[in-house]
């Protein structure tokens, strides 16, 4: 065999045998690579698919579009079942949207709109009317606590069966919002000096015994509660008067002062868990100096144990 014909059976024998050690390792190399960006790929679909779901169920965020601002953020303001008070902390997202309404209400007489939620099959356990508005005013607290004037903010509660969405016990889309142009020069549909002559003309009157957990309220009380809060957001300064009473039975280890300031007391701390700032509350007991009924009879004294709320 001539020099030239090894030579190139040394080349053929070269190239299969490359051959044969590229199918036996590099092919797995690739294989495997492959395998991962696919897996790569599968995850990261998995994650944008299921963002998406989120996005389709939860997209209702804290927002509002005005002539001069319009923001909007995914986040919203969340909420237990059957409960008013905010789950916290707030999210960056929102608190960055509070500083730029605010900025915005101190140069327009615009005004702000919190519209809470609530579905039928949630209790309302709050001293409002309904828990969309308990959940409305719970907000309300939040921006006025950063710096957002309670005036300029306008409170409202409804029962909503589609927007809410439940996840656990916690409730997304559970409020709304609008921002309201309002005109400088026009007059405000509400008289609020009649408000309060006619709260004080017929004051929320409230029967309880001291150490209750909760206070039992008609649905009458609560509507009755609602136009307070509402007087509170929107006159300036203003205040509302706790009164406890007693009949002229001398208790048994103190005075009936005593037992009527504790009694207001209670009521007091029954509506700041409730969500009305102690800053515009006052508390007093007045004894068995101001009788509603006859002391002499147990009908007339069970009338005169009462918490008396007015409007100062």
């Amino acid at each position: 065999m001539s020099k030239k014909a090894v030579y190139l059976l040394g080349i053929v024998f070269t190239i299969l045998l490359g051959t044969w050690l590229y199918i036996i390792y590099c092919c797995d190399c690739y294989n495997v690579l492959n395998n991962n960006i696919d897996t790569k790929e599968t995850i990261e679909k998995e994650s944008i698919d299921l963002t998406n779901s989120n996005s389709v169920e939860i997209n209702k965020g804290f927002g509002f579009k005005g002539k001069e601002l319009d923001f909007n953020c995914s986040d919203n303001f969340l909420f237990n079942k059957s409960n008013f008070n905010l789950l916290l902390p707030i999210s960056d997202s929102i608190n960055l949207g509070i500083s730029k309404l605010k900025e915005q209400l101190e140069k327009t007489s615009s005004k702000f709109h919190i519209k809470g939620f609530y579905t039928s099959d949630e209790v309302n356990n709050s001293i409002f009317p309904n828990l969309g508005l308990a959940r409305a005013n719970g907000i309300k607290n939040y921006l006025v606590e950063h710096g957002i004037p309670e005036g300029k903010l306008e409170l409202f509660g409804e029962l909503n069966e589609n927007d809410p969405v439940f996840r656990n016990d916690t409730i997304f889309n559970a409020a709304s919002f609008e921002w309201l142009e309002v005109d400088e020069n026009e007059a405000s549909t509400e008289n609020w000096s009649v408000v309060k002559n006619q709260i004080n003309a017929d004051p929320l009157v409230l029967y309880f015994n001291t150490g209750q957990a909760t206070i039992e309220l008609s649905e009458g009380d609560k509507q009755k509660i609602a136009t307070i809060v509402d007087y509170l957001n929107h006159v300036k300064d203003s205040k509302i008067i706790i009164e406890g009473h007693t009949d002229n039975v001398v208790g048994p280890k103190n005075t009936n002062l005593f037992y009527s300031e504790e009694r207001a007391n209670f009521a007091k701390k029954y509506f700041i868990t409730n969500g009305i700032s102690e800053e515009k509350m006052e508390a007093y007991g007045r004894g068995s100096t101001k009788p509603i009924a006859d002391n002499n009879t147990n009908v007339g004294r069970a009338k005169n144990r009462r918490t008396e709320v007015t409007i100062k």
